[in-house]
């Protein structure tokens, strides 16, 4: 974890190794940035630099029991809360507010964590302000968000913020790259998601193999205006439907698929997510209109729109299914 973070945040890693050395943490620190910037990274390496029984100049060893069990988020002393549902709830901010006011277990300081800040409800935002205007203890705490708008100006303004920005689509593909992973895959891991280590996750699982393969295989049939594509829903796609996580990651695929076709509609050299297909989509993309293209990725984002309000997921690909046919043939 030391050295990812190093890599993603070098000046900022930096930084907080001389404030801990120095014995000069704030109580509160709001760390904005997009998915893939270091955000909860950077809180845990702070987090073993001030507990770390073998730190030298600030860097923790990140091999002691305290740097291990913080990695693992065991450690008593580092508290983490993380939304509840679709919001972090006032019962959690009591919960946090309770431990507080206790002392350390294994030392005298205390580390809160809070993922995904902005999705506190104004109550528990509101219960957090007496902490953050009036701090007790020997405590620190993280606010960590991708959107500091949506935070109430009250919390941000009794933290110190920083803006943590995500390396480079480049930047990323070497990377993966590095840890031999096919350019072809990277682009494809990278157009899902714009984090390095959940696209490092995600090389390793079966499932997205097979669902990735499986929407291609489906969009195929599309291109070439073949109504066995509707049947395919069934047959292939379904398996995909019981979790909305599921839902969500297939619908991002198809995006990226009508995207492509778009993008190389407009730009021969267009960076494609589906690269290893990139031939078949560009033919594709020259048999059919810019406003084709363009209506195609329309219809993608109307489906998401329909799975917001919980219709029928098997409903909504069936539709889309006969749409884009519709769309790319008539």
């Amino acid at each position: 974890m030391e050295q990812k973070i190093m890599e993603l945040q070098p000046r900022l890693t930096e930084h907080f190794m001389k404030l801990t050395e120095a014995g000069k943490l704030s109580h509160a620190y709001l760390f904005a940035g997009p998915a893939g910037s270091g955000k909860a990274e950077l809180a845990l390496f702070v987090a073993q630099a001030v507990f770390c029984t073998g730190r030298k100049d600030g860097m923790p060893c990140g091999k002691c029991s305290e740097c291990r069990r913080i990695a693992d988020h065991s450690f008593p002393d580092v508290v983490e809360v993380a939304p509840d549902g679709a919001s972090i709830k006032v019962d959690q901010i009591r919960f946090l507010k309770a431990e507080f006011s206790k002392s350390g277990v294994e030392g005298t300081r205390k580390i809160f964590i809070i993922s995904a800040a902005e999705k506190m409800t104004v109550s528990a935002a509101n219960s957090l302000l007496k902490f953050l205007e009036e701090p007790s203890g020997d405590v620190c705490a993280f606010l960590l968000t991708e959107n500091a708008s949506l935070i109430l100006p009250t919390v941000i303004s009794r933290c110190q913020e920083f803006e943590l920005q995500s390396p480079g689509f480049d930047e990323l593909m070497e990377r993966l790259e590095h840890e031999g992973i096919s350019r072809d895959r990277a682009s494809l891991l990278l157009g899902v998601t714009g984090s390095l280590n959940l696209a490092l996750e995600l090389s390793g699982d079966d499932e997205f193999a097979a669902m990735s393969a499986d929407v291609w295989e489906w969009f195929r049939l599309i291109m070439t205006n073949d109504l066995r594509a509707f049947v395919n829903v069934t047959t292939h796609l379904k398996q995909y439907f019981s979790d909305r996580s599921e839902q969500d990651m297939l619908l991002d695929l198809v995006v990226l698929l009508v995207r492509d076709v778009m993008l190389l509609k407009f730009e021969d050299n267009g960076r494609t997510s589906f690269a290893m297909h990139r031939d078949e989509l560009r033919a594709f993309s020259e048999k059919i209109s810019a406003q084709r293209a363009c209506r195609a990725t329309e219809l993608v984002l109307d489906s998401k729109k329909l799975q917001a309000v919980n219709v029928s997921f098997q409903n909504i690909l069936e539709t889309l299914t006969l749409k884009l046919v519709s769309c790319y043939h008539e």
